[in-house]
């Protein structure tokens, strides 16, 4: 038997180092979509930033259950990490996956990997930021086909603020907390009953509540909005009303101002009280509502490119003002098709990161996954009708291979 010559062992041994080591390195897996051995008990994860910034944030080491399939996507948790960032310390990064989490199958495996990237961003003088991050025990749910989602099984709340006005006045809520699922409807009765009630504004349509994961983003984009109000020198009243059970029952009408005596008094004009949308018409929207919501959550591709609870209400308020139109209502799928509701204002938060891990989960690299996101996001922006998206997405695949 001819002898193997040492070096040839020396060369495979150090070959075989380097991929452990490699693999242990979070920054190793940037996709939020990762393959793992077939069948893996995962009991550990440890979520931390992206290293393009001065500094690193690491979560400490989190359990978790997952008898995974072949594919597991920890975004839900992403994304949630990303938001307590933003929230606690404001946190930017343009990076397309900006946050991510690791999995693994015993606590020795995770802090080894944990300790290396502490050393790594140490090593390129990055400040290393170990945050107390806990969102509450982490479950998967099914993801579609043999994949699961890893992610908190109570989702963290949602921050809300609301506006509605006419062309010369504008009416602002307070941020408030929403949990659970959205009920448009309700924070837009509620609002418009307390609007009637303190100021005797009969709102001709309805509210429009933007949600952000956030209270700092919410705050942020609630100023900008009366900013923008008050540049055009339009009037914005900022109520300071929040959705609850007591928030109209516990608010007073303002009372109104003492007359002052007039020795030439003008005719005060009748304004002609609003027309509401018919009964039948707001019925038919109303239960209209949930089947939009799961159209829109049922194709993933919508659902991923825009907030399915946004065109749920842009679609509620398309009825509204179309209320009088003849003949009987639409098909949404059709109002889709023929791209009459404009959602510029609804392309989901996340949406770089979505195309992203959509890209790569569709085999390629990382350089081409991350131009397709953006050719994508850049076209979605220009044409934000969800009936274009898979055309807009494979234009841009087509694009960046």
């Amino acid at each position: 038997m001819i002898p193997r010559p040492p070096y040839r062992i020396v060369i495979l041994a150090l070959c075989l180092v380097f991929l452990v080591l490699s693999s242990l390195s979070p920054w190793r897996t940037k996709s939020a979509l990762a393959t793992y051995p077939a069948n893996p008990n995962m009991t550990k994860v440890f979520c931390y930033s992206e290293a393009n910034t001065p500094a690193v944030y690491i979560s400490r080491i989190l359990d978790v259950t997952s008898y995974a399939r072949s594919k597991i996507s920890t975004q839900p948790l992403n994304n949630a990490f990303f938001s307590y960032l933003v929230e606690e310390y404001d946190y930017k990064n343009s990076s397309s996956l900006p946050t991510g989490c690791r999995l693994f199958e015993t606590h020795s495996q995770a802090e080894a990997a944990r300790q290396k990237l502490i050393a790594d961003a140490q090593q390129a003088n990055k400040q290393v930021v170990e945050v107390n991050w806990n969102p509450g025990p982490i479950v998967e749910t099914p993801g579609g086909g043999d994949s699961v989602n890893i992610g908190p099984k109570v989702p963290p709340p949602g921050h809300t603020f609301c506006a509605l006005g006419n062309a010369d006045t504008m009416y602002f809520s307070d941020v408030f907390d929403t949990v659970g699922s959205l009920n448009v409807q309700a924070w837009n009765n509620a609002f418009k009953d307390f609007l009637s009630k303190t100021y005797g504004f009969e709102a001709e349509v309805d509210a429009t509540c933007t949600v952000l994961n956030t209270v700092r983003e919410a705050e942020r984009n609630l100023k900008a909005r009366i900013g923008g109000v008050r540049y055009n020198r339009h009037k914005a009243v900022e109520t300071g009303w929040k959705f609850g059970q007591n928030a109209v029952t516990s608010t007073r009408p303002r009372p109104k101002p003492t007359p002052k005596p007039d020795d030439d008094p003008e005719p005060v004009a009748q304004r002609p009280a609003p027309t509401p949308a018919p009964a039948d018409i707001r019925d038919f929207a109303t239960k209209e509502v949930p089947q939009v919501l799961a159209y829109c959550q049922n194709d993933r591709m919508v659902a991923g490119a825009f907030d399915c609870y946004c065109i749920q209400r842009a679609l509620y308020n398309y009825r509204m003002e179309h209320a009088k139109d003849p003949g009987p209502p639409e098909p949404f799928t059709s109002l889709f098709a023929k791209d009459k509701l404009d959602c510029s204002g609804f392309i989901a938060q996340f949406v770089l990161m979505w195309a992203t891990s959509r890209a790569q989960s569709a085999s390629l690299p990382l350089p081409v996954a991350q131009c397709v996101a953006k050719r994508f996001e850049t076209a979605l922006r220009a044409k934000p009708h969800p009936s274009h998206v898979k055309e807009l997405f494979n234009a841009a695949i087509a694009a960046c291979k």
